[in-house]
């Protein structure tokens, strides 16, 4: 979910870092077990600069515009979280659903100004959203944009972050709130610039910006970015972090058969429990206030790398999950996150299915992984 970091399946699976399959299976075979590697030399040093500097890299994220008189109220029934409530200069994550209370499209809404909303999503749930907006909202009292040609994006993060803002002409970042965005310098061209702290990597999370200019100055924004003190990370050491701050990714560790609360997606804020009416309110609500989903998505902490598409095995012997994601972190070791039945809980030692049928033991833990 936005904020959404460059992960294995954006990148080339041959790359360092990236998880890759150990073996052929036709289509109709179970799923093919991808262990990932470790980090290569540069990759320990970006992601060394994560924890005590400054990163920078491109975001797969994509952009849609949601404008109009009714904008507002139109685009709260559709997402999770209560739009209607942002001032222009803030945002905030919510999700849009299924009828049946499923994921959609997972995203961050910015509010521009009275009438405008910027929203950001992955490539891979944005189709589906354009699509279902342009189904259920009357053009008259808002139009939806596919924007995903319109904008370049960035991150950039790490302690630093502030600082090397300030060198590129944006001041005063570090007091900025959670989600609050404004036009700023970067370098010689004007960009949106949004705080998004990344929870997880460090003891309170790690500092971070999302920068969003106009792609015909792409080359501009990382002419500055490059001649920074911040390091340039690939997607492997984005794909770690992501995995140490528990943040699932659509089409990876969730999907449109996935309730949000199953995904953590509540405990990220992206869910209101007191605004009005939205589609798949019923589904989310049901369970918030008198249910609970059955199965959620936990971290592990492995004896020995993880493979993606392990089943996971509990200490009876019973099919518990599946291994969504992994890596291996420089700071925590073998990890991944997976998606376990509800009666599986932090602290319970599970076996992941490994390469040729070896058990890899692992420890469950909530997340995110601690600092």
């Amino acid at each position: 979910m936005p904020l959404s970091l460059p992960d294995a399946s954006s990148s080339d699976a041959t790359s360092p870092g990236v998880a890759v399959p150990t073996a052929a299976a036709p289509s109709d075979a179970a799923p093919v077990l991808m262990v990932p590697v470790p980090l290569t030399t540069d990759e320990l040093t970006a992601y060394h600069a994560l924890q005590h500097g400054a990163v920078w890299g491109a975001s797969p994220d994509v952009w849609s515009t949601f404008r109009g008189p009714k904008a507002a109220d139109a685009l709260n029934g559709l997402v999770t979280n209560d739009v209607t409530l942002l001032e222009p200069g803030h945002g905030h994550q919510a999700v849009a659903l299924t009828p049946k209370g499923k994921v959609l499209c997972d995203m961050l809404i910015l509010r521009t100004d009275a009438e405008t909303f910027l929203l950001a999503m992955r490539p891979a749930c944005a189709a589906a959203w354009l699509a279902t907006a342009k189904k259920y909202v009357n053009p008259r009292l808002a139009k939806v944009a596919d924007e995903s040609t319109t904008w370049s994006t960035w991150l950039l993060y790490g302690p630093r972050t502030a600082a090397v803002l300030a060198l590129l002409g944006a001041d005063g970042f570090a007091a900025w709130a959670p989600w609050q965005h404004e036009r700023c310098r970067i370098g010689t061209v004007e960009a949106h610039v949004i705080s998004a702290p990344l929870a997880g990597v460090l003891p309170g999370g790690v500092p971070g910006a999302i920068i969003v200019a106009d792609a015909a100055s792409r080359e501009a924004v990382e002419s500055a970015l490059e001649s920074s003190e911040a390091r340039a990370a690939s997607a492997a050491v984005w794909e770690v972090a992501r995995v140490e701050s528990g943040r699932p990714v659509w089409g990876v560790d969730m999907d449109d058969n996935t309730i949000p609360q199953e995904a953590n997606l509540d405990a990220a804020g992206a869910i209101s429990f007191t605004k009005g009416c939205y589609t798949g309110q019923e589904t989310v609500a049901r369970l918030h206030f008198r249910g609970h989903v059955n199965r959620r998505l936990r971290g592990l902490r492995g004896a020995s790398a993880l493979p993606v598409h392990a089943e996971v095995i509990d200490a009876g012997g019973k099919s518990v999950g599946a291994v969504r994601s992994a890596v291996l972190s420089p700071r925590v070791g073998p990890i991944g996150l997976a998606m376990l039945r509800r009666e599986v809980v932090a602290g319970d030692t599970v076996r992941v299915a490994g390469v040729g049928g070896d058990a890899i033991t692992a420890e469950v833990v909530e997340l995110p992984f601690p600092a």
